[in-house]
């Protein structure tokens, strides 16, 4: 109990580093004074030159529009989530670290600041490994993710994802534009959530795996989805049930009400 309360007691102490980073990954706007955000952004460039560059005490207007240009595919894609997600992803890797730290002859401030920006970088990274995590066809993915050998994040990818896996839905069902109104109300998230639950009867683990998103977000987005659902159904939540059938596949019985 004590232990959890430390914990507490430091996610309060640093909110303002939370914020800092939230702000950061929504907006794109990098305090090039802060060396905390510089050595964050420093992480994602993939140009020795850039990086260079970025460590120097101040950057020339070019060089800062060229860094500009290469993290705002991070802020385009990780930052297009919910600024409450976020939050909860940079709190549950803050705990993580935080619960990890063993005395090796450095601060434990120090360790937090310095494990925290890379676990967060690796957990983005993990996010933009895949492909149903990009909302719209991005050109420059290539340059940001080197380590996916062959990208390929046209519409008719997850098209195809989603008809040879499910059968239905594809992905204009996935952005809203062809499911039916009980549907209409979720957020892209959700659907995708909501596909992988009740139609390839994943647990929440997975799907946080598959998406590179926490826990237990998927298991709030997933709750919520269903009230939605079951709001539009006129049902109660507890109707809407997962109904196994053979191989992985399931059906979501509100889909067909």
């Amino acid at each position: 109990m004590r232990a959890q309360e430390a914990i507490n007691e430091l996610i309060i102490k640093f909110n303002p580093l939370f914020k800092k980073y939230i702000i950061l990954l929504k907006t794109g706007q990098i305090n090039f004074k802060d060396q905390e955000m510089k050595q964050f952004v420093y992480s994602f460039l993939d140009d020795n030159k850039l990086k260079a560059e970025l460590k120097k005490h101040k950057q020339k207007s070019e060089v800062k529009k060229e860094i500009y240009d290469r993290f705002n595919f991070i802020k385009e894609t990780y930052g297009f989530l919910d600024e409450e997600e976020i939050l909860i992803d940079l709190q549950v890797i803050f705990m993580t670290v935080a619960r990890r730290y063993q005395q090796m002859g450095r601060s434990f401030c120090g360790y937090l600041y310095n494990c925290f920006r890379y676990e967060v970088y690796r957990h983005i990274k993990k996010f933009l490994k895949n492909p149903i995590n990009i909302p719209y066809r991005h050109t420059q993915f290539e340059d940001y993710m080197k380590f996916i050998e062959e990208p390929s994040f046209e519409e008719n990818y997850e098209d195809h994802f989603y008809e040879s896996n499910l059968g239905i839905p594809d992905l204009n069902w996935i952005q809203g534009e062809t499911c039916s109104d009980n549907f209409k109300g979720l957020s892209i998230q959700e659907r995708k959530i909501v596909v992988k639950y009740y139609l390839e009867d994943w647990n929440d683990r997975q799907i946080s795996e598959e998406f590179g998103i926490h826990i237990n977000t998927v298991n709030q987005k997933r709750r919520c989805a269903t009230m939605k659902i079951a709001k539009e159904l006129g049902l109660e939540v507890s109707e809407i049930k997962r109904n196994r059938k053979s191989g992985k596949k399931a059906t979501i019985l509100v889909a067909n009400k």
